[in-house]
């Protein structure tokens, strides 16, 4: 009976409830279309036209900037930088992220307190830490190369090093997501029954094996999330790279987001920034389908 009232309430569209449905639904929608939907085929369009300028008339010229990307050498060079920035960045902040988490669960007193501690970095925004950051790599005043000298350590440039800058913004994106991430883990860590632990004990398995054995299994879900999460939001870095180097020194730290600014707001070429965006999206989207179908079938075999 219950069925009968709900199928006839779908198809009553003049139903006060179903309108109001219909009506909470719009925002949502529109912020899709308008934010989403509209943009992406907008960019699609402009990436087959050579655009100079805002007021510039649009010349039709096909696949013509996919092809001047793919022949610049710089774009290589950017593509480069950003998969050492993943690779950097994504398995040393996963796994980080996972000991400080088991670490934190093992405590029983101010857990709650040095949560949110690990959690402030994420809080306090890319720019901001960027800007501390980059403070503290300062080759003459910053901290690091003040702490080296007092120790009569050797000092680098840091920032200003073509073989370093790329991992000390790497080093800041990893302490910066590393509280999202530990929270993450929590989640995963608390949901794990402790008599699995008790029993592994009883049979003599050491805290290693268990680890192995059951907190890497079975944490493996939150695992595979924080890894595809954080592939694709480095991928489409920007703002740190923007503050604290600006693609230098040279290109040693020019990654394809960055790349894509440059077209846009400093040669007003946005047929070309579209086009590297959609470079960029296609990227994105065949590392996570590869992703997904990996972890997918590890998840399934851990289990």
């Amino acid at each position: 009976m219950s069925g009968r009232k709900t199928s006839r309430l779908v198809h009553d569209l003049s139903h006060p409830i179903l309108r109001w449905g219909y009506i909470f639904v719009i925002p949502g929608a529109l912020s899709y279309f308008l934010f989403t939907f509209y943009p992406t085929i907008r960019a699609m369009i402009q990436s087959l036209h050579l655009i100079r300028g805002v007021k510039n008339p649009w010349v039709f010229q096909g696949f013509a900037n996919y092809l001047e990307i793919f022949k610049e050498e710089i774009f290589w060079i950017a593509l480069r930088n950003t998969f050492a920035y993943v690779a950097m960045t994504v398995p040393l902040g996963t796994f980080l992220s996972l000991i400080v988490a088991v670490l934190l669960v093992s405590i029983k007193r101010f857990r709650g307190f040095l949560r949110a501690l690990y959690f402030i970095p994420s809080v306090a925004g890319v720019v901001a830490m960027a800007i501390v950051f980059s403070w503290m790599y300062e080759p003459y005043s910053g901290m690091l190369n003040l702490v080296l000298s007092n120790l009569g350590l050797p000092q680098f440039n840091w920032l200003r090093d073509k073989n370093m800058a790329l991992a000390c913004i790497a080093a800041m994106t990893i302490w910066r997501t590393l509280g999202y991430n530990v929270v993450i883990f929590l989640a995963g860590l608390l949901a794990i029954p402790a008599e699995y632990y008790e029993s592994a004990h009883i049979d003599g398995a050491n805290p290693l094996h268990r680890f192995f054995r059951i907190t890497v299994p079975l944490v493996a879900p939150s695992m595979w999330f924080i890894i595809i999460h954080n592939t694709i939001l480095n991928l489409q870095a920007f703002q740190e790279i923007f503050v604290m180097t600006a693609g230098g020194p040279g290109y040693a730290t020019i990654t394809v987001g960055f790349r894509v600014y440059q077209y846009a707001f400093l040669y007003l070429s946005f047929g070309k920034a579209s086009a590297m965006v959609l470079i960029l999206l296609a990227i994105i989207l065949l590392i996570t389908i590869l992703q997904f179908r990996l972890f997918e079938e590890r998840t399934r075999v851990s289990f």
